[in-house]
């Protein structure tokens, strides 16, 4: 399952299963520059685990903030086996060695990963994305390209608010872990 914390009221939100056309802004985006939008050019960022999902989209203020721009913790099951690079050295592969790199892609610059991230889906139309190690939880996290969209199920396995009393637990188990508090 891959598990994605959406915000639905922001001025960019954007549906659950939506890849964000504009960029590039993050670590892994393959939009081309300049900054823009970049009609498929797409990337959608997720989680292999909750904890995960919840520290990479709350890495900047280290808050679990369960009402501003009413987020949402959504996960999915993909509708087909995702075909992912994985730079992450979490599998038997040492693709990042092997093409005169190292595992340090998953923490260098924006500028070198956004790169590597272009060129790489530009090499591989097919590819679905690339499978990477999130830094704020250490944990695998998936960033997927447009030909993954195909793999999206019509509706997701679960999607909650974080205000959603039955997720209280959850996200205080997560904070506690990721020594973000809950707000």
């Amino acid at each position: 399952m891959l598990w994605r914390v959406h915000r639905t009221t922001s001025s960019h939100a954007l549906a659950w299963d939506e890849l964000r056309t504009y960029g590039p802004l993050l670590r892994f985006d393959p939009h081309p520059l300049p900054r823009g939008d970049h009609p498929g050019h797409g990337v959608w960022y997720g989680a292999t685990d909750v904890h995960g999902a919840l520290a990479e989209a709350f890495q900047a203020t280290r808050t679990i903030d369960r009402v501003q721009e009413t987020p949402y913790l959504t996960g999915r099951h993909p509708a087909r086996e995702l075909r992912l690079l994985d730079v992450g050295g979490f599998g038997a592969g040492r693709w990042p060695t092997r093409v005169g790199g190292t595992f340090a892609l998953d923490s260098a610059a924006h500028g070198i990963t956004r790169r590597w991230a272009r060129t790489i889906a530009a090499a591989h139309p097919g590819l679905d994305g690339l499978l990477y190690r999130g830094r704020f939880s250490g944990g695998p996290c998936a960033a997927l390209f447009p030909p993954a969209a195909d793999a999206f199920p019509v509706r997701p396995a679960t999607s909650n608010p974080l205000a959603h009393p039955g997720l209280q637990r959850r996200l205080a188990a997560a904070a506690e872990a990721l020594g973000y508090t809950l707000a």
